[in-house]
Parts: structure tokens; sequence; C-alpha cells
């Protein structure tokens, strides 16, 4: 099993490298014996790596993780913790709507195979992407890619369409930020910044290194996948005329990234 596909590894035409750690849908046969029988695994960034294709065809170096978040999910910081919500642990025992995914409890020796296996893999191939590219320019940028359904406890909001996380301004410049909301703006999408969601480990852990850019983009289900609401769900299509059209308006993302060099 190819745990993550590489796009453009060992071309630097850009300072760019693109992210894509939620996008998986594959679970190993052990995990998949072990869970519930009414296991949901919900809240996958459903479909990211066909919406946005245009990025590695444009040339630009693109991680996409074919590893499902619930085995092992690598926008965490590394936590060997049995128990504990999904925001606060790597392998996740609820999913995403505090429901349990396994009759007992994961082991401590099956957590620790689980990041051997699944979590340091992705994490290390995306560190060295950063520090080749760093090598080849001096510097990077890091667009982490994800989606979303709603805002995480707060059923009554009515989400914008995208959510930036910098952690206000802390990973990327102000400057940066406000240049792909201005982008995003143009295209007909409302954007919010930083919240409900500030970045996750990959942008705020990376983005410390005074030589890398980091930027986390959520984009809103009912923007790409279908006009409704989402709830507890796992994803097997979209609406596809809805798709096309939003693989078209976040094209221009793609503009804006090679300006820089």
């Amino acid at each position: 099993m190819e745990l993550f596909t590489i796009h453009n590894q060992h071309a630097h035409r850009y300072p760019i490298v693109i992210s894509l750690p939620h996008s998986g849908t594959w679970i190993p046969d052990d995990m998949r014996q072990a869970l519930l029988p009414d296991a949901i695994l919900a809240n996958t960034d459903w479909f990211l790596p066909e919406l946005y294709r245009f990025l590695p065809d444009a040339g630009f170096t693109t991680l996409a993780n074919h590893v499902n978040r619930y085995v092992a999910d690598p926008n965490r910081p590394t936590i060997v913790a049995p128990v504990g919500s999904y925001q606060r642990t790597t392998i996740y025992q609820q999913n995403t709507f505090g429901h349990p995914l396994y009759a007992e409890p994961l082991s401590l020796e099956t957590i620790q195979e689980r990041l051997k296996a699944y979590y340091q893999p992705y994490r290390g191939a995306l560190q060295q992407l950063l520090a080749d590219k760093i090598a080849a320019f001096g510097h990077v940028t890091l667009i982490d890619l994800h989606s979303f359904a709603f805002y995480p406890g707060q059923p009554g909001i009515n989400p914008q369409d995208i959510v930036l996380g910098n952690a206000h301004d802390q990973t990327s410049s102000k400057a940066f930020r406000l240049q792909i909301t201005d982008v995003l703006n143009q295209a007909g999408f409302s954007v919010s910044n930083n919240y409900p969601f500030r970045g996750g480990d990959i942008t705020r852990h990376y983005g410390q290194d005074p030589r890398v850019t980091a930027l986390q983009i959520e984009l809103n289900y009912r923007c790409y996948i279908g006009r409704r609401r989402f709830g507890e769900e796992e994803l097997t299509g979209y609406d596809r005329p809805l798709f096309i059209e939003a693989s078209r308006r976040l094209s221009p993302i793609k503009q804006l990234l090679e300006q820089i060099q």
C-alpha cells in the first residue's frame, strides 16, 4: 500500500509545498476489523486531491495522504494517549461527533505502532520536502489544504465558505493572508480569518521556522460537494457541476502562488 503520493518532488520550479493530510480514505485491515459495526468515519477532507488537481498540474510540489485521518492524524502533534477528544489526540478513539469507534480502548502498543507506520512517514516526507525547498530557495511557502462541514460545536452558526488559518498571523505575514483573502473574495467566496480554524499542527509547527511561510485553507463542503447540510456521514460522490465550478473558482490561487520566488 502506497501511503501517500508526491507530485513534482524534485522539480524546484517554485518554493511551494502543498499538503493534503486528511484526504485519504484507506484504512488497514486490522483497524477495519476492530471498528464497531456502526462506526462512521465522518469529516474526511473528501475529494480534495481531485478538486485541487490544478496545483500539481501547474508544477507545484504536492504531498497527498492516502491514509484515513482516523488511522493516524498527521495534522496533530505526537500525542500518545489512549483516550480523549479527536481534537486532542493523534490516534482517534472517537469520531468527530464524539461517538466511540471501538468496543475497547486501543492499547498503547497499537497506538505506538500506528504512529510509526502511518504518522511518522507523512510528517517525515513533509519535513524533507520543506527542507529540499529551503535548500533550493532559502525559504518555502507551505499551503495545507482541508475542508469542513460545519464549525465544530457551533451548529447554529452559518459558516463562511473558506477559513484561512495562520495562527493569527504568526505562521505567515498578515499581508500574505490578505492577498489570499482578496483572491478568494474576487472569486466569490466569503472568507473567515483564523475563526474557528487557526491552523492545525502542520501549519503551526512548521510555521515556527522563520524560513517557512505556512497557511491553512479550509473549504466548506457546501461549496464543492453539494448545496445541503452535512451530518455524521461518509461520502462517496459529489455534485459534479458544483465541483467543477468550485475548482475553476479556486484556480486563481495558482496564479498568486506562481508569483512567489
